[in-house]
Parts: structure tokens; sequence; C-alpha cells
């Protein structure tokens, strides 16, 4: 009896959880921007595409996000000089993480406007699976 309890607690938490994920792709334009091919990071063409269509290109970006993670941690900027956002959200640049072991993204952290440049905080934790990116 313990078991079925629990097992159906387990299922309702894992509907409610990628309901979540559901809901914030209708709610947001999400895109990848990288996928890893062989060990090594390759930018996708949906990313590439939104780069050439914005004012700030990923390079500008870095330097921005850089400046602002500084004020708040130390870092060396010479090993940190070429690197990508995990994703687009909502015309920004995140800089976040990615789990490899469960292809799942960080939907939250730092993100850097695409137009202007203002960096924004993304605070509500939510992780997205790399599939349901790759398909839209």
């Amino acid at each position: 009896m313990k078991f079925f309890t629990f097992f159906r607690l387990a299922c309702i938490f894992l509907l409610l959880v990628s309901c979540k994920e559901k809901r914030f792709l209708n709610n947001h334009e999400v895109i990848l921007v990288t996928n890893f091919i062989n060990g090594d990071e390759k930018l996708r063409e949906e990313a590439k595409i939104f780069e050439s269509k914005n004012r700030i290109k990923f390079d500008e970006s870095n330097k921005i996000y850089l400046r602002f993670i500084s004020k708040y941690e130390k870092i060396d900027t010479v090993k940190s000089t070429h690197f990508y956002p995990a994703l687009i959200i909502d015309g920004y640049y995140l800089y976040s993480f990615k789990n490899i072991k469960t292809n799942k993204v960080a939907a939250f952290g730092t993100g850097v406007n695409a137009q202007t440049g203002q960096v924004k905080q993304f605070k509500k934790v939510i992780w997205i699976n790399e599939h349901s990116l790759k398909s839209n």
C-alpha cells in the first residue's frame, strides 16, 4: 500500500514538472544556442539567425555579461573570452548552464537584452529538456 502511495505521488510530481516546462515553452520564445557534437560546441542555425537580426552580437553580449558578473565574483577574463549563452529567451541571451547527464538546460540565470544590452536576472527556476527545444 505504501508503495502505491509513493508511486502515485511520484507520478503527480513528474506530471507537474513537465506541465511547468510546457507552459513556459508556450509562453516564451526559447532558442537553444548550441549543441555538443563529438565533444565540440556547435552554434545552432536558429541562434545564428537570431544574432544576425539583433544589434548586440554574441561577443558584445559576452563582454556585457562578464562586466556584470565581475561586480560579484572574481573572474579570469583571459579564460572567459569565447563562450556562448545557453539559451535565448524572449530576446535575451541567457547565461546559465546545462546538465549534460539529464540533457536539461537551466532557464534561469543572467540575461543580456539583444537590442539594448540591458542586464536582467531570470530568477524562476525552470529546467527545460533539450529535446523539447530541438523540435521547435
